[in-house]
Formats: C-alpha cells, structure tokens, sequence
C-alpha cells in the first residue's frame, strides 16, 4: 500500500500566516488602545484630584509656613499659563495679616489684610511663600480652554483660580480671574519675584487694587486632551462649580450636552469640551 505525505500546501500556510498577522495586529491595538485609554482616565483623575486637594489644604491648614506669626494663611491662588506650548500651573498659598476685622466680602477683608502670595524675608528681597506647587499633567495631556471659535478652543488655558477662606467665618470661597483683566504681574509669578528683588517694580503686593475688579465668580471649566496640541474629538471636561465651598465642587462632567434655559436663552451645562 502506498504512503500517503502529510504536510501543508502553500497556499494553507500562507492562509494561516495571513490569519496570524490579523490576530496580532488586532491584540496589539486593542491592548494599545487599552493602554490609551488608562492613560486618559488617569490623567483626568489626576488633574481632578490636584484641584480636590487645594480645597482640602485650604480648608485644614496645618501650618502657616510663612515663618513668622503676624501672618496666615487663607487660601490658594492657582495659576495657569502657557511655556512653550506646553501647561505651566503653580499653586501658591495666599497669606494675609492678622487683625480684628469686620463680617464684610471675602475679598474685600483679604485686601484689609493684605493679602498676597510672596513675602519679604528676613534678610532682605521677596520670594514665594511657603508651600510652591508645580502641577504637570499626566501622559503628555493638555488642560485646553472651552472657549471662543473653532480655532482656538484648542488653545492651552490660562488664567487664575482663587481659592479662600474668610478670615472670621471661615467659609471657602472660589473665584476666577475676570475675562476683562489682563495683569503680566499675576500671570507670571516668577517675573514679578524677579522685578521686586532687582528694583524694577516697587509694587510690593502682587495682590494690590480691588480684587474685586480682577476675580469674579462662575464655572471654570477645564478641557483635558489626551492628546496634546492635536484635535482630538476626545476632550473630557473637569468644571470647578460657581462659587465651590469644598473639594465637592470639583466635577468630571459627563459627556453630552445637557441644555437649560435660562432668561430664554439656552446654556449648555454638560461637556462644555465636545466639539
């Protein structure tokens, strides 16, 4: 009887590296885009979480860290700008005198106080007060602005966000810079500290004038893009609350618009961040 030979045609192992090929690229981006995704999730909860814990530190302070016991703390100035294409965001601690002072606007006591976020040192010349935090967000991601047209809503967000507690009731308070003022001191920190130490400003609070014409109350929305400066459909918004009192008023909004009317006009109170 004759033997029959086993093995495999050609064109069976071509089939069966062809079908092996598609199953590797399949793994290999469906576990990339696992990997994306873990990524995104973390770099949301992250930023979420940074601004969580300046309300936490705002509310329990634990020490003044100015070194020097005619001064305290009383809130946090976050600050946002932009370095090379890239988030730049620097939380310091606002400190203020201590005195007798009246029931009236939060602002309107931190100014009474003087309130500020450097202090002058012991031996001379100003510098940031304790307790400086960088903040970079996570995976390459950009904290993105909701507003304006089609071409800069991509853009990085800058501003300010003002976290404090009243210096009698103890009540937080938040507030955010207003769109109609524009100061080089606030927005860059480092360049003031700069000037102050080698005479080219005498201001000598960075703070100074009627806070209440720089900060104002309402949301603060944040766009998180996994992607950096790339147009991605994929933006997740993380809002501060108007006037938020506590880490709580720190939201991950969920996706899709969600309309209301308000004095006939209809606001989008959902995911600001969608195209």
């Amino acid at each position: 009887m004759k033997k029959l030979k086993s093995g495999f045609t050609l064109v069976e192992v071509s089939l069966f590296l062809v079908i092996t090929a598609a199953v590797f690229v399949s793994v290999a981006v469906g576990t990339q885009n696992s990997i994306f995704q873990q990524r995104y999730n973390d770099s949301i909860q992250n930023f979420a979480e940074f601004l969580r814990t300046a309300y936490s530190q705002v509310t329990n302070v634990q020490n003044e860290g100015t070194g020097r016991s005619d001064k305290a703390i009383y809130g946090k100035l976050i600050v946002f700008r932009e370095d090379s294409g890239r988030n730049k965001i620097t939380s310091y601690n606002v400190i203020g005198g201590i005195g007798d002072i009246g029931s009236g606007r939060v602002l309107t006591q931190l100014e009474s106080l003087g309130a500020n976020v450097v202090i002058e040192k012991d031996g001379g010349g100003y510098s940031a007060v304790g307790f400086v935090e960088d903040y970079t967000p996570r995976w390459a991601s950009q904290i993105q602005t909701t507003s304006g047209w089609e071409d800069d809503k991509y853009d990085i967000f800058t501003g300010a966000v003002l976290i404090v507690r009243h210096p009698k009731s103890g009540t937080v308070y938040t507030y955010k810079t207003n769109n109609d003022f524009v100061d080089d001191d606030l927005m860059d920190i480092d360049d003031y500290l700069r000037k102050l130490n080698d005479g080219s400003t005498t201001a000598e609070s960075l703070l100074s004038g009627s806070l209440e014409d720089k900060f104002e109350m309402g949301d603060v929305d944040f766009c998180v893009n996994p992607n950096g400066a790339d147009r991605s459909n994929l933006r997740k918004d993380i809002r501060i609350v108007a006037g938020a009192r506590n880490a709580s008023g720190v939201e991950i909004v969920p996706d899709g618009e969600d309309l209301v009317e308000v004095g006939g006009v209809s606001l989008n109170v959902g995911n600001r961040c969608e195209p």
